[in-house]
């Protein structure tokens, strides 16, 4: 699995890999359908968030920085190993309950190996994203490319050591406006991937797409090897964390 964040051209830099601004990540399939997701991305975020909390800081924006980073470190969730990744940057999506996110799936049937099971799993798996308790985010599927803020792609395999891929572009305050799902419906050895494999690939893409980074522990989805079919607790609280804070930098000036 490939995930790649981009700051929209007309504000940032062209993006560096590996330094938050592009995280990268792969994903193999083991035994289908177990998923697998492995990654060089650092997770060493506990000690960059508690390193900044223990700093004497004064009012105004800066306190309010201070306040978001002592959450994080007091919250259990890996929200703080996130921040190691991206530069202490957060980027997530506005609230989207009353105006659903809208989402373009094509049918893949110019794709040998795709089924109309495996879109019903990504849909199931955008689905149990938004049944997450204090993410506010809801999904609407739309048949035209027309409005649509999100679009996924199916292919038949990467040529890289991986299975998925999400991007993701933000503003220059960390609201993310725009991304794109590429699935493959084959693993890198050729071999194709059932529907379960799918849906476990789209969870985690689901979660790099509402602007989550990979968590330190092995038994969540986000972890960057994995093959849990559903959210853990950290995951869910998690993902709550990063919609209950500003995005932005953390890190000040």
């Amino acid at each position: 699995m490939f995930e790649s964040m981009r700051p929209i051209p007309s504000l940032l830099s062209a993006a560096v890999i590996l330094t938050g601004l592009v995280l990268v990540a792969t994903l193999v399939i083991r035994a289908v359908p177990r998923a697998v997701v492995r990654t060089g991305v650092s997770t060493q975020g506990g000690n960059v968030v508690n390193s900044v909390v223990n700093k004497v800081i004064p009012n105004g924006p800066a306190r309010r920085r201070q306040a978001a980073l002592r959450r994080i470190a007091e919250s259990g969730t890996y929200v703080g190993s996130m921040l190691a990744a991206q530069d202490s940057v957060l980027r997530r999506w506005p609230e989207r309950m009353n105006r659903p996110l809208r989402i373009y799936m094509p049918r893949g049937r110019d794709v040998p190996g795709w089924s109309d099971g495996m879109d019903n799993a990504v849909q199931a798996a955008f689905y149990r994203w938004e049944r997450v308790p204090d993410v506010p985010m809801r999904f609407e599927f739309v048949r035209d490319t027309a409005g649509a803020e999100v679009r996924v792609r199916w292919i038949r395999e990467f040529s890289g050591q991986r299975t998925g891929q999400a991007d993701i572009v933000w503003n220059r305050d960390g609201w993310i406006v725009r991304g794109t799902l590429t699935l493959a419906v084959r693993s890198p050895g050729g071999h194709g991937l059932s529907e379960d494999a799918v849906h476990t690939v789209a969870l985690h893409e689901i979660g790099h797409l509402l602007g989550l980074g990979h968590s330190n522990d092995p038994g969540d989805v986000m972890h960057a090897t994995t093959d849990i079919r559903d959210l853990t607790v950290r995951d869910r609280n998690s993902a709550r964390l990063l919609y209950a804070l500003e995005p932005g930098n953390l890190k000040g000036r």
